[in-house]
């Protein structure tokens, strides 16, 4: 199954200069084990609305699709990401087809 993992840096979550190298070591081991089909930082972009268009400020810092098992196995792997320790948090959702997301937001409705 494949998963998508949304990474924000929250409340400000910084990684200090002097274990910059480091955690860039551990990130690209989390990464390979992972063996992502998509890894995308988020750095600027845009927040669109129907009012408008504004600079995008939010805490996300980016996302990764990648397959596991299930969604434990999913949350298992994101668990070991080095950047928990600095203060950031991981979102993990799998993938459904659209006509599923869909259905079940029709279905909520009912």
């Amino acid at each position: 199954m494949k998963f998508i993992l949304i990474s924000r840096h929250t409340n400000g979550a910084e990684i200090r200069a002097t274990e910059r190298d480091q955690n860039l070591e551990e990130m690209g081991q989390w990464i390979d084990l992972l063996k992502p089909t998509v890894a995308m930082p988020i750095r600027g972009g845009a927040v669109v609305t129907e009012e408008g268009v504004a600079h995008y400020r939010g805490d996300s810092g980016g996302a990764i699709v990648y397959e596991a098992d299930s969604l434990d196995h999913a949350v298992a792997l994101a668990r070991k990401s080095p950047g928990l320790k600095h203060g950031f948090t991981h979102e993990v959702f799998p993938e459904i087809s659209l006509s599923q997301a869909a259905h079940e937001k029709g279905s909520r409705q009912a």
